[in-house]
């Protein structure tokens, strides 16, 4: 996925003259001929967005954009290809040795930050990541933690004990490689990396926007978010992996997520259970994840919290991330079908039913069907519901109550992991009156007398369930199964 070469190809003339033979339509809407600008590095991009209308279309000549903050108006376009790189760190170039560390000085002042740490990894917050010849290098908070592979700041000086001459130093401290609230924007075939977003923030920072288009991007090395989006988005194609909190993160009506790779985010170490890992949407209506990759995050791959209704997830594969694997919290009307949902819950934070590969957690009306869900044998839960008192949100009480979970196949690869319902309200009635149902489902066990379900407080063997109300046409084989081969991409 990696694209790198900088090198104009000899056919650019041709391509910059097909693509700008087609971007001079006459609008519909507009009646009015697109402009069409070539952008090069070295250039004030925001100026020259500045100085040209509504609609333009930009073309980027390949090559590294350092440091570089867009603010675009409406309806206009950002067109990459092969070779063009946003990237948000300034290069350190002047270092002294002086008892035996390397120094450079006059950094920029540190940017303002927020957030939660998990435990044992204090630094978390803060922004700006140092990268040596590509690698990020560990931020350490004393002299005496320097080594190889670390480095230190104090005041405006950074501390390295690996030789940086001759060698690429960089450090990000741009905040943003696109923000504002334009609409109808297009992003298409670009790289933006090594920003210092802020936690919940993304290195295309699109809240406030309105219909933006994100076509193939890759968001990558960015301390915060990949992304962050508002209503009407469309992201398709492209990767947004290895962030320092969260891939993506979205709000607002009607975006569709289609394609997309989700992988190896939350490397400064941030709480999932505060927000971390591979995506989290919040206040979306008629949301859409579909035919996606999610895996290996630290924190839930796939997640709405806070008053989402009318949700799809789709078709995805979400696998090997720390947390549960979709995960639908304290919201409303949802759909979770035909995903293959395995081995998530690598943290071993699996008491109750945390660290599901599905998990309805005090919401309603979420129907789940038409999954693969695969438990490993050494962590992890199956598809569960979890009812505690949250209060309530803008379509109602956050409850879990008609729920239903029919036509999965669930596969425990060993002893591990349970299904069911459970609560820690103390309220009797609910048992009675949630109607949250399972049925029809087939499992598929390394050992048919195993406790693989939780109902009405207390662990169950298959064939306590009907007599409980449960899974009356489900199915139960006894196998031991190797694990799924899974992959997307990125590795």
């Amino acid at each position: 996925m990696t694209r790198t070469t900088s090198r104009r190809p000899a056919s650019w003339p041709v391509i910059a003259a097909v693509i700008l033979a087609k971007s001079l339509v006459v609008s519909a809407q507009e009646n009015q001929e697109k402009t069409t600008v070539l952008l090069k590095p070295g250039q004030n991009l925001q100026a020259i967005v500045e100085d040209a209308p509504e609609g333009t279309v930009f073309l980027f000549e390949p090559g590294l954009y350092r440091m570089q903050t867009i603010y675009p108006k409406s309806r206009q376009e950002f067109l990459g290809q092969e070779g063009v790189i946003l990237n948000g760190a300034m290069e350190l170039k002047s270092w002294s040795k002086a008892s035996g560390l390397w120094r450079s000085e006059d950094l920029p002042p540190s940017l303002p930050f927020h957030g939660r740490c998990e435990a044992g990894r204090p630094l978390c917050t803060i922004r700006e990541d140092l990268f040596f010849n590509g690698r990020l290098y560990q931020r350490v908070g004393s002299f005496e933690e320097l080594g190889p592979g670390r480095w230190y700041q104090e005041g405006r000086r950074a501390y390295l004990s690996d030789d940086p001459i001759g060698q690429s130093v960089e450090l990000g401290v741009t905040p943003r490689a696109f923000g504002g609230e334009a609409h109808d924007v297009v992003l298409k075939d670009l790289i933006v990396e090594k920003y210092a977003s802020d936690s919940q923030q993304g290195a295309i920072f699109a809240d406030n926007g309105y219909g933006w288009r994100i076509s193939n991007v890759i968001a990558r090395w960015n301390h915060g978010a990949g992304l962050s989006f508002g209503s009407n988005t469309r992201v398709t194609g492209g990767a947004f992996s290895h962030n320092g909190q969260i891939g993506m993160a979205g709000i607002g009506e009607n975006s569709r997520i289609e394609g997309v790779e989700i992988a190896f985010n939350n490397y400064a170490g941030y709480d999932a259970r505060w927000e971390a890992g591979g995506t989290k949407f919040w206040e979306t209506r008629g949301l859409t994840v579909l035919d996606s990759c999610i895996h290996h995050n630290g924190g839930p791959g796939l997640w709405t919290d806070n008053d989402n209704i009318h949700v799809t997830y789709q078709g995805n594969k979400v696998f090997l991330n720390a947390d549960d694997g979709i995960k639908h919290e304290i919201s409303y009307d949802a759909i979770i079908r035909d995903n293959i949902v395995a081995r998530n819950g690598t943290s071993a934070f699996d008491d109750w039913l945390w660290g599901a590969q599905i998990l309805i957690q005090n919401s309603s009306n979420v129907k789940v069907y038409g999954n693969i869900v695969e438990v490993s044998d050494e962590f992890g839960n199956g598809i569960g519901v979890i009812h505690q008192d949250r209060g309530s949100g803008i379509y109602g009480a956050w409850i879990a109550a008609n729920n239903v979970v029919h036509q999965n196949t669930i596969i425990h690869l060993g002893r591990r992991g349970r299904n069911g319902v459970v609560t820690d309200t103390g309220d009797s009635d609910f048992w009675a009156t949630a109607n949250n149902r399972f049925d029809d489902n087939s499992y598929v066990v390394a050992d048919r007398d195993g406790a693989y379900w939780t109902a009405k407080g207390g662990e169950e063997p298959w064939g306590n369930l009907r007599d409980m109300g449960l899974e009356r046409s489900g199915k139960l084989s006894e196998e031991r199964r190797a694990p799924m081969t899974l992959s997307c991409g990125l590795e």
